[in-house]
């Protein structure tokens, strides 16, 4: 294979996760960002999560808002009778001390669904009783209903129902550029197409790129999420005896664990912080490995998005060593000093070069745009981190979606009504 059908195939593997998940998650589709990203969260969708959130609240900056999305690929009007798995303990992590390890956790609890309903359990934020991947309860704080858009526990605006997707991506257009990525294709008996596409769509005529119109995949097919959004006030979130400053937020979802004593303690199988990271530069067989690590210890991440740059994208060294720097470890990073201004996403990795330096993530941020920036076009060098290497593709720098297909509004819970 030459060096250019190479790099395309391998350029368009590293957008989003692997997905093609008919018949485990009851559809015949398929998904993006951190959407199915291994066999743990393919066989158990309530505890797959698919997009994270830090933003000030649009209404009262002296708060900030954390919200996670999981079970991906909920049906038009089957949100409301879809729940949070009983069995799974979802968490927000915080370090508030730049060490990269947890000083806060959120977690939520979820019962058994009945009469139509859930009721859900608010534990912290509060110190964890352990760091990494292994996880026990806080004491609780409260409870609140499921799917209630006006629930508060003890001064936390709290939310816990189904939402429409949120993150926008062609993905109909990447499976035709990297069929080997649709994890429908793999199994007993199958063969991976062919490629059908070298290109993503919707660019402009005469740019040598295809000009055919572009499609946000999951607003299209109308499909949502499950979302947990928290509103709090910043200082919730600060060191102890200190002011708000910069954190670092990250999700994780957590089974029971069969080796504990008395099942007191829970284990990782998925964890999320920025959006199709791990999709983007590990190969599906390590996603796992990653999931089920804390970011400090995760044992593929690092070395792959190296390896990738130089490799399968082509970059020079020091591009991929500005990567490694800025993603690794994959926590999101806010500052949440940074007063009167919206979120960015990496606007604080980057000294505000995306939009601001209060970085997170707003629901309205193009990720996926800024992600294939950085890795294939000029962005890096543009903002005379590295030298330009001479090597963008510009065909692949943009998916050429944005967030006109959602309906964010500035009213908690934020994320659109579901479909």
């Amino acid at each position: 294979m030459s060096r250019g059908p190479l790099r395309t195939w391998l350029i368009a593997a590293a957008l989003v996760a692997v997905a093609g998940i008919g018949s485990l998650y009851g559809v015949g589709r398929a998904t993006g960002s951190d959407h199915a990203d291994s066999p743990a969260v393919l066989a158990r969708p309530g505890a797959d999560l698919t997009d994270v959130f830090v933003f000030p609240a649009p209404r009262n900056d002296a708060n900030v808002v954390l919200a996670v999305d999981a079970y991906p690929l909920i049906a038009p009007g089957m949100g409301g009778t879809t729940y949070f798995d009983p069995g799974v303990m979802y968490q927000f992590k915080i370090d508030n001390t730049g060490d990269k390890v947890e000083d806060l956790v959120i977690q939520f609890a979820a019962s058994a669904p009945q009469n139509g309903t859930q009721t859900i359990t608010l534990y912290g934020p509060g110190k964890p009783n352990q760091t990494g991947a292994s996880s026990t309860w806080l004491a609780p704080m409260g409870t609140f209903k499921y799917n209630d858009k006006n629930a508060s526990v003890k001064g936390i605006k709290v939310f816990a129902g189904p939402r429409e997707d949120p993150f926008f991506f062609d993905l109909a257009q990447f499976f035709k550029i990297v069929p080997d990525r649709n994890f429908g294709n793999h199994g007993a008996g199958k063969t991976v197409p062919a490629a059908s596409a070298s290109s993503f769509r919707g660019f402009a005529a005469g740019s040598g790129c295809d000009t055919s119109p572009a499609q946000d995949f999951l607003a299209a097919n109308k499909f949502n999420v499950l979302s947990l959004v928290v509103e709090l006030p910043r200082t919730m979130l600060a060191p102890a005896g200190g002011a708000p400053g910069k954190v670092s937020v990250w999700a994780s979802a957590s089974v029971k664990d069969a080796a504990s004593p008395y099942g007191a303690s829970y284990a990782q199988i998925e964890r999320l912080a920025r959006p199709a990271i791990k999709e983007a530069f590990e190969s599906f067989d390590n996603h796992d490995k990653s999931n089920r690590s804390a970011p400090t210890n995760d044992p593929a991440l690092a070395d792959a998005i190296v390896s990738f740059t130089t490799t399968a994208a082509g970059r020079s060294a020091e591009t991929a060593g500005v990567l490694k720097a800025v993603l690794s470890p994959d926590e999101m990073l806010a500052d949440l000093s940074q007063t009167g201004v919206k979120a960015a996403y990496l606007g604080s990795e980057t000294g505000g070069a995306t939009g601001s330096k209060f970085g997170g993530r707003a629901l309205t941020d193009d990720v996926i745009d800024i992600s294939l920036g950085a890795i294939f076009g000029n962005t890096i060098s543009a903002l005379k981190l590295a030298p330009d290497d001479g090597k963008e593709s510009k065909c692949l720098t943009t998916d050429n979606t944005g967030p006109q297909g959602h309906h964010f509004t500035d009213a908690f819970p934020y994320i659109g009504e579901p479909t």
